[in-house]
């Protein structure tokens, strides 16, 4: 699977992952979790009241106040940004935590209008540990083609959220951290942080 089929998979994945309320996280085990948000995205992506051209940005703001909750963006920063998070002082923490989801949310909410009516199916949830599990899933596209998707988790007094979506043995954080390791082996911090500024939504850093 090339990168942009991944980067595609990983959207499908991860735009269905919308709707939970926070009241209810506590309560379900990651995977009825996961397969619950499922459904209640699955609702708001075919909500008539928000169909049509005109309705784009209305859509995708919906779709990440819902989804946002899910996602522990400061743990995906950390780890995307691998050796390099501790050399950071707490105000570069802060800005890269909120670049990085900046990252995810324009690369990926921007092309829910691609979405046709791809399905997702649960497999099998695991919990290797205490505090983490995995949810592992499979999508099926339109063509009877299935792309395995596993939704890495991390609880937090009780409080699970996602910190990586794998799909196909390719991690959505090892491949923004490869991308990001290599500009850092040969240019500053600084240099990262205005590549990134400056390419928010791409596929690429």
């Amino acid at each position: 699977m090339n990168k942009r089929k991944v980067i595609s998979s990983i959207f499908y994945g991860i735009v269905l992952l919308i709707g939970i309320s926070p009241s209810l996280w506590a309560a379900e085990t990651p995977g009825t979790l996961v397969m619950t948000t499922i459904d209640r995205g699955l609702a708001v992506l075919k909500d008539p009241a928000l169909k049509g051209a005109e309705k784009v940005q209305a859509r995708r703001q919906r779709l990440w106040v819902e989804i946002s909750p899910i996602f522990n963006f400061e743990e995906m920063s950390k780890r995307a940004l691998g050796q390099h998070w501790k050399k950071r002082s707490p105000e570069e923490k802060k800005e890269f935590i909120g670049l990085f989801t900046n990252i995810l949310k324009d690369a990926y909410i921007g092309k829910t209008d691609t979405y046709s009516g791809e399905k997702i199916v649960f497999i099998k949830e695991k919990q290797d540990e205490k505090d983490y599990a995995s949810v592992q899933t499979k999508i099926i596209t339109n063509t009877g083609a299935v792309v395995l998707v596993e939704y890495r988790m991390l609880s937090n007094a009780g409080k699970w959220q996602i910190y990586d979506v794998v799909i196909e043995g390719v991690s959505l954080v090892n491949n923004y951290r490869s991308q990001f390791n290599n500009i850092l082996m040969k240019s500053p911090y600084e240099e990262l942080v205005q590549k990134i500024k400056g390419k928010v939504g791409k596929d690429e850093i």
